[in-house]
């Protein structure tokens, strides 16, 4: 018998946003962003793949709106490996998320205004 935890709603409360990208999704938090490559929601053990990174250890973001390719949200944290990717590598970096969608463009947006404002401070 399989064993869930929901950590959005337990642990880490209502995620203040969400992005729906290409390949995974991202949950933005008061104190941290979880990356969640399952697209089968978050948090579940077994075959599941997520990423956690405490907002206070993120030092950059890039954003990329969409156009002729898909648009992607970049963190940058300490020891990020792969700050070296250009182009089109960037899709494959475990700390993006990609989109194509204009409401994901948006949502984009608003979590790179959210974490800014967390990150400055």
């Amino acid at each position: 018998m399989g064993y869930h935890v929901d950590m959005d709603e337990d642990i880490l409360g209502e995620p203040k946003f969400y992005l729906d990208g290409r390949g995974a999704n991202l949950y933005v938090y008061d104190k941290c962003i979880v990356i969640d490559r399952t697209q089968g929601g978050i948090f579940n053990i077994g075959n599941r793949t997520y990423k956690v990174i405490p907002l206070k250890y993120i030092i950059a973001m890039q954003i990329k709106s969409t156009g002729a390719t898909t648009g992607f949200l970049e963190f940058s944290t300490y020891g990020h490996e792969n700050t070296n990717m250009k182009g089109f590598d960037r899709i494959d970096d475990e700390d993006n998320i990609n989109f194509s969608s204009e409401e994901s463009a948006k949502a984009a947006r608003e979590i790179l205004e959210f974490v800014l404002k967390k990150i400055v401070d």
